[in-house]
């Protein structure tokens, strides 16, 4: 049976509505008028940068605050460095997440491969409802994706062979672009442009709209 592995945050979890719930009001504070698309492609630039060396997610989160801070011209409080560490495990997924997930669990083994901490990966699992077979985070492996790292460590942990490995992800620069580069098959969601994910180019060897596409995509197809 081939695998289906999965980015978490953007893909199955709907992050780009959490982060902007929860750095609007701590803009909004600080006289800081910002538009949604401006919030997302900052946060993209300040995440890839602190990602560069390894720290425990949470940590990379009250730092993205900190880069809001210095590039806007404030100093947030404890309270509001902690908004993303507190807000992130109440994302909810996309509304055919759970759906779909279930439907492609007759057809493939499911993982989810997630540049986060393990705690928090596993309050998402339990709000999109499924259960994988494997989960891989960035504290297993002390290194963020694109770092290919942390495929090759999941890899190690899914025991399978390229060919019969699949990668899914609405991130190019995160995902898409190192996954091929490590030799795997891929899928772009492609939900909503480059959202708070760096601007890069690549292709993949599908685009779906959600995750919806991927059920009409048979299995010899992947």
């Amino acid at each position: 049976m081939k695998l289906l592995s999965f980015d978490c945050y953007g893909t199955l979890i709907d992050w780009e509505s959490g982060i902007l719930e929860s750095l609007k009001p701590v803009l909004e504070n600080h006289g800081v008028d910002l538009k949604d698309e401006e919030i997302l492609e900052a946060y993209a630039r300040f995440e890839s940068e602190i990602e560069r060396e390894y720290k425990p997610y949470k940590a990379v989160l009250r730092e993205v605050v900190d880069s809001f801070g210095r590039e806007y011209g404030f100093t947030p409080s404890r309270e509001e460095r902690d908004v993303l560490v507190r807000s992130i495990t109440s994302w909810k997924p996309f509304e055919e997440v759970n759906r779909v997930l279930r439907a492609l669990k007759d057809r493939y083994k499911l993982a989810v491969i997630s540049n986060t901490d393990g705690d928090i990966i596993s309050k998402s699992i339990e709000r999109i409802g499924v259960e994988f077979d494997y989960v891989v985070t960035s504290e297993m492996v002390g290194a963020y994706k694109p770092s290919l790292e942390v495929f090759r460590k999941a890899q190690e942990i899914f025991g399978v062979e390229k060919g019969d490995w699949i990668h899914v992800a609405q991130s190019l620069y995160h995902d898409v672009i190192p996954a091929k580069d490590f030799g795997l098959k891929t899928v772009l969601v492609k939900r909503r442009g480059y959202g708070a994910t760096p601007r890069v180019r690549g292709e993949a060897d599908h685009v779906v709209d959600d995750l919806e596409g991927l059920l009409s995509i048979s299995p010899s197809d992947l």
